[in-house]
């Protein structure tokens, strides 16, 4: 059975569920999902399936909810990561309480959570609670490991602090978000098989 990632919207204006739509294609087509692509249901979707999903989850969590979704993961690690930072940033962005519900994460404090303003409950940033430990994604039997901002390679590697870092044969960089790491990785990775590595 796929592990399924559910996100959901709490009160938010339904004057900006318009550009929430926006922002949900736009990370759906910013890079290649390995499983499903995110999407959301809210008052504005026209399609049954939409309709009928919102349903059932206000009939769960309370008219207080604006919108839902849902993804299937395909053994990917990094969509489960990006769609995390997504939930967070419409949080602090709209200044509502987004939830993420990934039951199946291997890192149990991950399972469950909640953003307010894009805090956590607790006040802490999302950041803060990362584990210590690359998330690997593999690719053509390739991994690259991706490093949260809080994890340094070295103390002698330069990078911001908000930068995250990202490694494969070697090679140790960083960019400013983590769907630029990934596009960063990918190249170099595409760039190596062209020069006949494997």
């Amino acid at each position: 059975m796929p592990r399924v990632v559910h996100y959901r919207v709490h009160g938010l204006p339904a004057d900006r569920l318009e550009r929430v739509h926006e922002q949900v294609a736009a990370l759906a087509a910013a890079r290649e999902w390995r499983g499903d692509a995110p999407w959301l249901a809210s008052d504005r979707s026209t399609g049954l399936f939409e309709m009928e999903f919102l349903r059932h989850q206000r009939e769960v969590d309370g008219e207080g909810l604006s919108a839902a979704g849902f993804i299937k993961l395909a053994g990917d690690e990094l969509d489960a990561l990006i769609l995390t930072l997504f939930v967070r940033d419409l949080s602090a962005e709209h200044g509502v309480r987004t939830v993420l519900r990934d039951e199946d994460n291997p890192i149990a404090k991950l399972r469950y959570l909640e953003f307010r303003h894009g805090r956590l409950p607790s006040g802490n940033s999302l950041e803060e609670m990362f584990a210590r430990r690359p998330v690997i994604k593999k690719v053509m039997g390739q991994a690259i490991m991706f490093y949260p901002p809080s994890h340094r390679l070295n103390t002698t590697t330069p990078a911001g602090p908000e930068e995250w870092g990202y490694g494969l044969h070697g090679l140790r960089a960083f960019a400013p978000t983590l769907m630029e790491a990934e596009r960063e990785a990918l190249k170099i990775l595409r760039g190596w098989r062209r020069l006949g590595h494997r």
